[in-house]
């Protein structure tokens, strides 16, 4: 090619260049203008994850990036912020990392799926782009991380999230961060602090206050709360007002916010009139006593239907109760929930506020009848060896003497010795005195003998009359297992037994406790398993029963059980909650509450009445000497048949004599 070919295409391209001239430096500017706010951004992220993370804690990093997108100018900024975040989190070395990519399928939570080390997850730093500026994308982002993130059994809805936002337009910058903050809040995500690079150098820092005016009105965002700016200045960069970031979003003020509650009808926990309206209880005395210290208008429901508690049905549907907490009818359920292993990993359980000791409850044995008190004194071994006694010293009397000590000579027969024993024995008179100083010391001796026996026979004749006491009461487990009897305690208690046990306590009967209690009251081959605080309140309605037996508690308790409140899971109020029933322990306050009800409800049934007016004495009546009247009565009527048998026999004979005349 020659010079002047050379030199005309030369011409040819310069239109072209100028063409293409501002699309090269639109490029570069762009280019600029992304690479800029990686450094600062990822400084500012490291800056608070240094001030606010717990050290030693586990920080999750994660972000929503799809393989397809990788080449994508925006998606390669992200790449970048990821690698310069995870490059400073691994050299400050203060923190376990987990590294979490969304896949943006949602896998099912698994209650039950083993945590490696029991491991907690405390820090979150979520990096989330808008699709073409837009906020809706980022919102989606988030929602589905979080969803994923959740089936993680180290999921912690209560720890900091550092949420870092790119490449979405500023216009309804405020607006889509309110939406995306109500995002989190829907999946109970509250401690949370939201990053916006406004300007290549500067970052704004967003967060939100659920029940604080003017960003939100009880859990209704209104807008976004502006904390802080980070501003890069070469290569420092500081926050303008160097505000705390991590505050306390949710105060133990709530300013008249309405505090949701389910709970049922379960005295003495929950009391209800007859209206089902509550009125107090154990449960409600503490619950009332939080919603006013937490500033919150108590809102109660009582959920309609048998469901009770609630349960987890084959169809995968909550009932009762819990069904309110799981479809966010209300915020706390309360009604004595004793803490269990699934209810721990399905909600969030408060502190103890009430530990209940569990036994089993059994018919009272049936009293032994009044008549049998003078048979019961002496054991029959006892009286065996009574009546031996008697003709052995009958025995001794007729063959001890070796003369004869009457004025008429007349010998002890043996009939006569042990009459004379006999009469001796129930300190009646004698027919006939001994002579000689040998009977005499050996008839003295039986007489004391006699005394003795008589005294302690009298003395326990008189306590049976008054009280004959009771059969053989079961009273331990063992003989509780070795008795054919029926079984009848709620499904709420199964968790407490082994599959062993429970495949002993059959035949079974499910019931409500107090259905339950009212059975073993009146059915003596029953028992049920019962706290001992839910039995004295309610021995007043089985006093008042007809047709019923009084009931007996085992001596030892089976177990203690613990009484607990549950929540939403993650919910906002728990440590405050917490707070709360700690100090209402702590001052005596349930027991004291404890003891108020069950006192009023005594004096209203008259019970304390009759065992204060209840005196030292017993008047004995003809009930209680029914049994000394028996064996009087089957003396008259052995004495009559003998007199009869003595007339017939007599004159028998004196017919026979006079036949063989």
């Amino acid at each position: 090619m020659t010079a002047y070919e050379c030199l005309s295409a030369f011409y040819k391209f310069i239109p072209i260049f100028w063409l293409l001239l501002p699309v090269c430096a639109a490029g570069l500017h762009a280019a600029v203008h992304i690479h800029q706010p990686v450094y600062h951004l990822a400084d500012c992220v490291l800056s608070i994850s240094i001030s606010y993370f717990c050290s030693g804690r586990t920080v999750v990093f994660s972000s929503f990036l799809k393989d397809e997108n990788l080449t994508h100018l925006g998606t390669e900024t992200i790449v970048e912020i990821e690698n310069k975040v995870s490059e400073g989190l691994n050299l400050v070395a203060r923190w376990p990392i987990s590294v979490f990519r969304s896949t943006g399928a949602v896998m099912e939570y698994n209650l039950y799926a083993s945590n490696n080390g029991n491991d907690k997850h405390y820090s979150y730093v979520v990096i989330v782009s808008c699709e073409e500026g837009n906020w809706d994308g980022a919102c989606d982002n988030v929602r589905r991380m979080i969803m994923e993130l959740k089936t993680s059994p180290a999921w912690n809805s209560r720890g900091k999230f550092l949420i870092v936002v790119c490449h979405c337009v500023a216009d309804g910058m405020q607006n889509g961060l309110k939406n995306l903050l109500e995002s989190l809040w829907f999946f109970k995500v509250f401690n949370v602090v939201v990053l916006y690079p406004s300007t290549p150098r500067t970052v704004e820092i967003y967060t939100q206050f659920p029940y604080y005016l003017p960003a939100a009105r009880c859990g209704q965002f209104l807008d976004v709360f502006h904390l802080d700016t980070w501003v890069q200045i070469q290569d420092t960069g500081f926050f303008l007002r160097n505000a705390t970031l991590y505050a306390e979003n949710i105060r133990r003020d709530l300013n008249g916010c309405v505090l949701r509650a389910s709970a049922i009808k379960f005295h003495p926990y929950i009391i209800c009139d007859k209206n089902g309206t509550v009125e107090g209880g154990i449960d409600m005395q503490v619950l009332r006593t939080v919603s006013e210290k937490l500033n919150a208008s108590l809102e109660i429901r009582i959920p309609p239907g048998n469901e009770r508690k609630g349960e987890l049905l084959p169809s995968g549907t909550w009932t009762g109760l819990k069904g309110d907490l799981i479809y966010d009818k209300a915020d706390v359920i309360v009604g004595c929930f004793l803490i269990n292993y699934d209810d721990h990993m399905m909600f969030d359980d408060t502190s103890v506020y009430h530990s209940e000791r569990f036994t089993w409850i059994v018919a009272r044995a049936t009293p032994y009848p009044r008549w049998l008190s003078m048979s019961r004194v002496f054991t029959p071994l006892s009286w065996l060896l009574l009546f031996v006694s008697v003709l052995i010293f009958g025995f001794i009397m007729k063959y001890l003497p070796t003369f004869k000590y009457s004025e008429s000579n007349s010998d002890w027969s043996i009939s006569k010795s042990i009459l004379t024993a006999w009469a001796a024995f129930l300190e009646a008179g004698v027919p006939e005195m001994p002579r000689g100083n040998t009977l005499r010391v050996l008839f003295l001796s039986w007489v004391i003998y006699s005394l003795a026996i008589n005294t302690l026979y009298q003395a326990f004749f008189t306590s049976y009359e008054v009280d004959p006491g009771l059969h053989h009461q079961i009273d331990t487990t063992e003989e509780l297992m070795h008795t054919p009897i029926v079984f009848a305690f709620s499904s709420p208690l199964d968790p407490f037994f082994t599959e062993d046990m429970l495949k002993r306590l059959q035949p079974r009967i499910r019931c409500e406790p107090t259905k339950c209690l009212e059975y073993v009251a009146t059915v003596y081959n029953a028992t049920t398993f019962v706290g001992r605080v839910f039995l004295r309140y309610h021995l007043e309605e089985l006093t008042k029963m007809e047709n019923r037996h009084e009931v007996h508690p085992f001596r030892q308790d089976s177990f203690q059980l613990h009484a607990v409140f549950l929540l939403q899971k993650g919910s906002p109020f728990l440590l405050q909650v917490n707070e709360i029933i700690a100090r209402i322990v702590e001052a005596g306050l349930v027991d004291y509450w404890k003891e108020a009800i069950i006192e009023e409800r005594r004096l209203k049934a008259g019970i304390l009445a009759l065992e204060s007016l209840k005196d030292s004495y017993v008047e004995l009546n003809v009930l209680h000497l029914q049994g000394a009247f028996m064996f009087l009565l089957i003396g008259y009527a052995f004495s009559f048949i003998g007199f009869l048998a003595e007339l017939f026999f007599g004159k028998k004979s004196r017919s026979i004599v006079k036949h063989n005349d």
